[in-house]
């Protein structure tokens, strides 16, 4: 990927067709009823950063405000974070974009006003929150209290583009303002009383009047690869943390091509040290993040050349062996939503964690009944000799789990088994 192109992360469709009239402005929308936000205000708010650290700056920043149960008001702004941009190739944002763009300390007059009184909110809230008091503590006689906030991603327990597209909303494109519209989007959609119960409102002060003082980054269009079609419909497992989250989602943007330069190499390395993720954990993560790509690819069960020709590229960028995972075999009949194993009679297959489906806990024992009475072979272990875990939730780090990806053995999710066991039943009907 070329790092030089400004809007590389923006990989997904123009969300203006749902959002933004034909100049690119915000238009009004009609109030959304929405019993559970009562009367309470609420900021929704997204940045983008030169990283994850504490060294790191805030490059933009967006805060839609809700009130009433409708978006009411909208602000935005690059931001001049004094240093090197950063990853330009992940957010899009060049130095010369940023030449004329204010200190933070210039725009907290605008921000804070916006913010205190208001339950705030974003997706991921935890970093855009830390990233915010980073800022306000750098300026002077700026302070600022979150109070307790409503996190859309714990609410959807989906990625921001998985979410949208879920809900029918036209996707983000990685600007801090996209971003925080869709946010606000899914907030009115999903929030209730029981989401709010709780939560108090931010206190934020700033000195100084406010002086509307705002530079918007240069409209692009997003880039949507074939690639980026596929990660978009790709969702992060909801035993997935904060942490790793967001670097699935920097290696999301990374590989919107297929490829990782040097310089993505590099970020990464860095950003996985920051978020104090380990090299075995990001191995680990890296290995999901290429099962769940496979699972989009044979999700409509037809296997593109394209299609194999990116799987074969992002084994390379990722280092996976090509021969650990088989687009032949998955497409030609195997089962399984992270992996290649069969289920046919004779399958030898490990079971770990504790399963809810439905809302209903589904023991082991039960699993375990099933695969028996479909001709497999149930052991207690993972070994060479097993062909297939199955795992409550596909990124499980549970023992039975990382022997699996050490081994080689393919991971099912506990969702994907039964289906694959009711297929079973009517093929022997």
């Amino acid at each position: 990927m070329d790092p030089s192109m400004s809007h590389s992360y923006a990989r997904l469709r123009d969300a203006r067709s749902r959002l933004t009239g034909s100049t690119g402005g915000w238009v009004p929308r009609g109030k959304m009823t929405q019993p559970g936000l009562g009367g309470e205000r609420i900021a929704v708010v997204d940045t983008e950063t030169t990283g994850f650290s504490r060294l790191d700056r805030i490059v933009e920043i967006a805060c839609v405000t809700i009130a009433d149960g409708r978006i009411v008001d909208e602000y935005e702004s690059l931001v001049q974070p004094d240093r090197d941009p950063g990853p330009v190739h992940v957010h899009g944002i060049t130095p010369t974009m940023l030449e004329s763009a204010p200190a933070f300390g210039a725009i907290a007059a605008d921000v804070a006003p916006r913010l205190d009184g208001a339950v705030l909110a974003a997706h991921n809230i935890s970093f855009d929150l830390r990233m915010l008091r980073q800022e306000v503590e750098r300026v002077r006689g700026m302070s600022l209290d979150v109070g307790s906030g409503v996190c859309t991603y714990r609410l959807t327990g989906e990625k921001l583009a998985v979410a949208a597209e879920r809900a029918g909303l036209a996707p983000p494109n990685h600007s801090a303002l996209t971003d925080a519209r869709v946010a606000a989007e899914l907030l009115l959609m999903h929030v209730d009383t029981a989401a709010l119960a709780g939560v108090s409102g931010a206190s934020c002060r700033a000195p100084g009047q406010r002086g509307g003082l705002t530079v918007r980054r240069p409209g692009a269009p997003p880039r949507r690869g074939a690639l980026s079609v596929l990660a978009s419909r790709t969702s992060w497992p909801s035993s997935v943390g904060d942490s790793e989250a967001l670097y699935l989602d920097a290696l999301d943007r990374c590989l919107d091509d297929g490829e990782l330069s040097e310089n993505e190499r590099s970020w990464l390395s860095v950003t996985a040290s920051v978020l104090h993720i380990s090299d075995r954990d990001r191995e680990l993560l890296h290995r999901r993040y290429f099962d769940l790509l496979v699972e989009q690819i044979l999700a409509d069960g037809f296997v593109s050349g394209q299609e194999r020709r990116l799987h074969a590229q992002v084994a390379a960028a990722l280092e996976i062996e090509a021969d650990e995972l088989s687009v032949d075999e998955m497409a030609s009949g195997a089962a399984g939503s992270s992996g290649d194993g069969r289920l046919e009679p004779g399958t030898r297959v490990c079971f770990t964690g504790s399963a809810v489906i439905d809302g209903r806990p589904l023991a082991r024992s039960e699993l375990e009944r099933m695969a028996r009475a479909a001709g497999m072979e149930v052991v207690g272990a993972v070994t060479k000799l097993c062909d297939l875990v199955v795992a409550a939730d596909p990124m499980s780090r549970s023992g039975k789990a990382r022997r699996a990806l050490e081994s080689g053995v393919p991971i099912m999710g506990v969702a994907e088994f039964l289906e694959q066991i009711r297929k079973v039943r009517r093929h022997d009907q």
